[in-house]
């Protein structure tokens, strides 16, 4: 399974698809940067913890509540991804998905995250239509401060509903919800 995103003048094309072994190495570097660990609530520190991430991504595709899609540039089958997404169902609410991202520090700046982010709910919304409760309603939270996930929001077209309070230990700062329907 692959999503591929065109490019522009200004944008590299993208692809999309599930996280695989080989990427361990890439998914632990990403994450040992300072900016990622400063705004992830979980860190992937080693190739153990990427090897358990995979598997538990593994999980989450078969079950259909979770896909995580690894972002690479789509000239080069070979290179390393330089983003991930991901969106998973809520479980208390039925029609309504999460999604969280990220892009590595050497793609920052290039529309990265927002290309990526609107194929993979398109996709996602495909693949969850003909649920008993297909998805009507997209969810972003990210970290207040973080401005960068703020752009991206805004540039989806997800509305800031809600200031959300910081709630120790689990989300240590206050953050922002954003909706889309």
């Amino acid at each position: 399974m692959t999503i591929t995103v065109p490019g522009s003048d200004t944008a590299p094309a993208l692809t999309l698809r599930p996280w695989q072994p080989r990427d361990i190495p890439a998914l632990v570097k990403a994450h040992a940067d300072p900016d990622m660990r400063r705004w992830l609530l979980r860190h992937i520190d080693d190739e153990e913890q990427g090897r358990a991430a995979l598997e538990a991504q593994e999980q989450e595709w078969s079950e259909r509540t979770r896909f995580v899609l690894a972002v690479t540039p789509t000239d080069d089958e070979d290179s390393d991804p330089i983003g991930s997404v991901s969106v998973r169902r809520i479980h208390k609410a039925p029609d309504a998905a999460e999604v969280g991202y990220w892009t590595a520090a050497e793609a920052r700046g290039r529309a990265v995250a927002t290309r990526a982010v609107e194929a993979a709910l398109t996709w996602a919304a495909e693949q969850w239509a003909a649920d008993d409760a297909p998805v009507c309603r997209f969810e972003l939270i990210h970290t207040t401060g973080n401005d960068a996930s703020c752009r991206v929001a805004r540039k989806l077209g997800f509305e800031l509903v809600q200031q959300l309070p910081a709630f120790p230990p689990k989300f240590p700062q206050p953050g922002h919800l954003h909706v889309r329907k």
